[in-house]
């Protein structure tokens, strides 16, 4: 792993346990939102795809959260990532949790950016790369409702 890689998943992590430490119980509560879980798991979907094309598979294993602790994830569909990859999921799940938005927006047409700058741009990236190949890795219905959804936004 590069040294960014590591230094940027350590502050990520830390980012996401202060959140937890102030705000938990609000996050653990929005998780049983049906539009929010759908979110977190398209979004966990998108990052396994990433994952799965752009790191060292020996480095992947079940992604754990309190997302993932919560069930918000059917058994099926939680992702195996490497530890970079998993500390931006835990940091978009966080996110997600925390909108207030609703119907929430798309992301990049929403006025208030609550994702970290660095953070954005990974997040971008990564759902730029999977979305198209999530029609044919089993993430096909999370895709067009995806797609669906930020066209109606």
């Amino acid at each position: 792993m590069v040294d960014h890689e590591k230094r940027s998943e350590n502050s990520v992590d830390k980012t996401v346990e202060r959140t937890y430490e102030r705000l938990g119980k609000r996050i653990r509560d929005r998780f049983s939102d049906k539009a929010v879980a759908r979110d977190i798991v398209t979004l966990g979907g998108m990052t396994e795809i990433y994952c799965a094309d752009h790191h060292d598979p020996s480095e992947r294993v079940p992604f754990e959260s309190e997302a993932t602790k919560a069930g918000v994830y059917p058994t099926r569909k939680i992702p195996s990532l490497c530890p970079s990859c998993a500390a931006h999921l835990r940091y978009g799940e966080t996110r997600r949790a925390l909108c207030r938005r609703e119907p929430r927006p798309s992301c990049k047409t929403c006025a208030n950016h609550c994702y970290e700058p660095e953070e954005a741009a990974w997040q971008r990236m990564a759902m730029a790369y999977a979305g198209p190949r999530a029609l044919f890795r089993g993430h096909a219905i999370e895709a067009v409702r995806h797609l669906i959804q930020t066209r109606l936004r």
